[in-house]
């Protein structure tokens, strides 16, 4: 029994051992097959590669009438390295740094290009703004200018932007082109690298006041009040300073300070020795700095409020200015000036506040216009102006869920006394509008009434919009 107990052990043990060497041996002979494979598959690429290689001595022998030999292995091997050299040459030539890269993404700045290295982006944006009014279109400021029967359909504006940085991330560029005017609306470069002061150079919005500052696409009603014809400084050529000081404290305060040659941006260069000073300071009373954007698609959840007071002068031949050709002309009742002839002094105080849909803000503008070729004692020679305006929004689904959550309605009075020493001149407007936002600013549609007052007579206006960005 103890010598078959042991017959069966020593059988067990040489039977295990038969069976490791078994899986040993598989696993050997699966590698050598592994390493075969890879060395066929070698030689049918030295294969092919000589095989090309003798096809391109064939050929440089054709034409260089010398007779090959296929047999001369040395020479197809030299002949390899020289072709392989050869071919590695445009390689060297064409190798691409990280900012050859582009990467293409859609965002609320259009179509945007950045390279892998973050050196350079370019976004590209282009808006169409179609417009009907009845009976006329622009604000009227006569007796005569209510009496237009002008209703008409009209491309109001039609834009392309280009924005982005170059070099650095804070080297920031901005241009827009305006096709239905046509004119150059912007081209500034911002150093962007400090929040608390910014440079920015170029042509572009003087930052004065939100009415103007805010752009018509981020705008609450279809057009601007009627005060903004009269009172807007409107684009420069310049540079400003502007930065946000002590951010998010009770003493949150954004300011704004610019030198410009001041005759907007029809003309080259300044009609005297004198420029355009402006300052703006605004104090953001609940910590955060509100953007320049109309109407609180935002939903602020915490109260955001802001108060601003700003200043601007300037001597040249102009009383007002518009984004054209011709940015320098004169207000009604005014000759067109010489160099140098009108002292413009102008102040602005404001205030805008946004809390859950609902959105507040308020503009009262003076401006002082001197002409300096009239004599002191003249009473002509001195002009003041008064304006303002207070407009309200609201989102109703916020009260009323049936009501679409993307619909606004919102109202506006605003006023213009052209002269103050005068009476019986007032202009007003009260106007009322419904905006459905179908994505935010970027595509809406809005429809607008008003009622016009000049020198106590009175007129309605209606505007129906549609305002797409891309």
């Amino acid at each position: 029994m103890i010598i078959s107990g042991q017959l069966c052990f020593v059988a067990g043990y040489v039977l295990s051992a038969e069976l490791k060497n078994t899986a040993l041996l598989k696993q050997e002979l699966l590698a050598i097959e592994k390493r075969l494979d890879a060395k066929l598959k070698a030689l049918d690429e030295k294969l092919e590669r000589l095989e090309k290689l003798e096809s391109a001595l064939e050929s440089a022998a054709v034409s260089a009438s010398v007779p090959v030999v296929p047999g001369n292995m040395k020479a197809a091997e030299m002949q390899e390295i020289t072709l392989t050299q050869t071919s590695e040459k445009p390689e060297l030539t064409e190798s691409k740094s990280p900012h050859d890269h582009a990467n293409l993404s859609y965002g609320n700045n259009g179509f945007e290009f950045r390279t892998d290295d973050n050196k350079f982006s370019l976004a590209i944006q282009n808006r169409i703004q179609t417009r009907y009014s009845n009976p006329f279109d622009s604000d009227p400021r006569s007796i005569d200018d209510l009496e237009r029967d002008e209703s008409s359909f009209r491309i109001r504006r039609a834009r392309t932007r280009l924005r982005g940085h170059a070099y650095r991330p804070w080297l920031k560029y901005y241009l827009q082109y305006d096709w239905s005017q046509p004119v150059l609306r912007d081209l500034n470069l911002t150093i962007d690298k400090f929040k608390w002061a910014r440079v920015w150079a170029g042509r572009g919005k003087v930052i004065y006041n939100d009415e103007r500052v805010t752009s018509s696409a981020s705008q609450q009603f279809v057009n601007r009040s009627i005060v903004n014809d009269i009172f807007t400084v409107d684009r420069q050529q310049g540079v400003q300073i502007l930065g946000n000081l002590f951010p998010g404290s009770w003493h949150d305060v954004s300011y704004y300070a610019g030198i410009f040659s001041g005759l907007g941006v029809g003309e080259g260069s300044n009609d005297d020795e004198h420029m355009m000073y402006s300052g703006r300071i605004q104090w953001n009373a609940l910590g955060g700095e509100m953007p320049f954007s109309q109407s609180d698609l935002e939903f602020h959840e915490k109260p955001a409020l802001s108060f601003a007071f700003a200043a601007a002068t300037n001597r040249s031949r102009c009383t007002a200015f518009q984004t054209d050709s011709r940015s320098c002309r004169n207000l009604p009742g005014f000759e067109t000036g010489q160099d140098g002839q009108y002292r413009i002094n102008q102040m602005m105080e404001e205030a805008r506040f946004k809390w859950q849909g609902f959105s507040l803000q308020h503009e009262m503008h003076w401006k002082e216009i001197i002409d300096t070729l009239k004599d002191q004692d003249d009473p002509a020679r001195k002009t003041n102006l008064l304006g303002g305006l207070i407009q309200a929004g609201y989102f109703p689904h916020y009260i009323i869920p049936s009501i679409p959550r993307n619909l606004e309605f919102a109202g506006r009075y605003a006023f213009v006394d052209p002269n103050v020493s005068l009476s019986h001149n007032l202009q007003e407007e009260i106007s009322g509008v419904m905006t459905y936002f179908f994505n935010g600013h970027l595509n809406k549609v809005n429809f607008q009434v008003s009622h016009l007052i000049v020198q106590n007579q009175s007129d309605q206006r209606f505007w129906l919009q549609w305002d797409l960005t891309f």
